[in-house]
């Protein structure tokens, strides 16, 4: 599934080419994706103009004029595709909008999902901290309000593993499977340990480790393992900075001793049991 550096390089990709554009156009070839695509989705947002997108957790959300906000999840395997060339529909399109930039330029935005896991959604803006998968999300990753402070109230009675608290979406938003290994690999923090049990120190050292890895995965364009593409085709090169990710067997590059890949609820989790206390 993407996770918060994945979905940011989207919402930039976006950002490039949808503010203040005109909606001229919205297709929906299949309205069955996780969750049906209402139908008076296209009625309401064509016309209208698209305001600067932002991104909460692993959420996209495109404002419009009209006080309305395009919603969209990418699930396990969805895509957006961004072309300034004629459309031609491929296997697995779903959704289009096409939009005009006030240079006169044409963009069409597909959204494409083999698994359809994904979602879109249009709501209110004034509603989108009551929908009903936003309105339990935790602090952002990436924010100012990640803190020690804010953290310790809802971790000290926490006794599920770090690395589960890290996927927790409801306690820190936009982490994932990949993100939650690589951070404690850098933090130097072993996966099983009870969240409860960490010192301030420890959880500095995590939120820190948080941000240099999640920064430095967006400058490279995310992760690609599997399906995860740009907007404009090109992979996602931060596969080739994974200190434990997916390098079961392989060789620590710190102590030299081998990755190990264990379970964590059922969820492949990378670590080095040499570095990580």
């Amino acid at each position: 599934m993407p996770e918060l550096p994945e979905v940011e390089t989207v919402r930039l990709a976006i950002s490039e080419v949808v503010n203040k554009a005109l909606i001229e156009k919205v297709d929906i070839f299949r309205y069955d994706l996780r969750w049906k695509i209402k139908h008076d989705l296209k009625i309401n947002l064509e016309k209208d103009f698209f305001k600067t997108p932002f991104r909460l957790g692993k959420y996209i959300l495109i404002p419009t004029n009209k006080d309305n906000v395009l919603l969209i999840h990418l699930g396990m395997s969805g895509q957006i595709k961004i072309q300034n060339k004629k459309y031609k529909k491929t296997k697995h399109d779903h959704f289009n909008i096409v939009v005009k930039t006030q240079c006169n330029l044409t963009y069409t935005i597909t959204y494409n999902d083999p698994r359809r896991f994904g979602f879109i959604d249009l709501l209110k803006k004034k509603d989108i901290h009551k929908h009903f998968l936003l309105n339990k999300l935790g602090f952002e990753a990436l924010s100012k309000e990640l803190t020690i402070n804010n953290l310790k109230p809802l971790l000290k009675n926490r006794t599920k593993s770090i690395k589960n608290t890290l996927i927790d979406q409801t306690v820190i938003a936009g982490i994932g499977n990949i993100y939650a290994s690589e951070i404690l690999y850098k933090a130097k923090i072993h996966p099983f340990r009870s969240t409860n049990s960490l010192s301030d120190i420890d959880l500095k050292t995590i939120i820190k480790a948080c941000r240099f890895i999640l920064k430095k995965a967006i400058k490279l364009g995310g992760t690609t393992i599997k399906n995860h593409a740009q907007p404009d085709g090109k992979l996602g090169y931060f596969k080739q900075k994974l200190k434990v990710y997916g390098r079961t067997g392989e060789k620590c590059f710190s102590c030299k001793n081998n990755i190990i890949n264990s379970s964590i609820a059922k969820r492949s989790t990378y670590y080095c049991d040499n570095c990580q206390m």
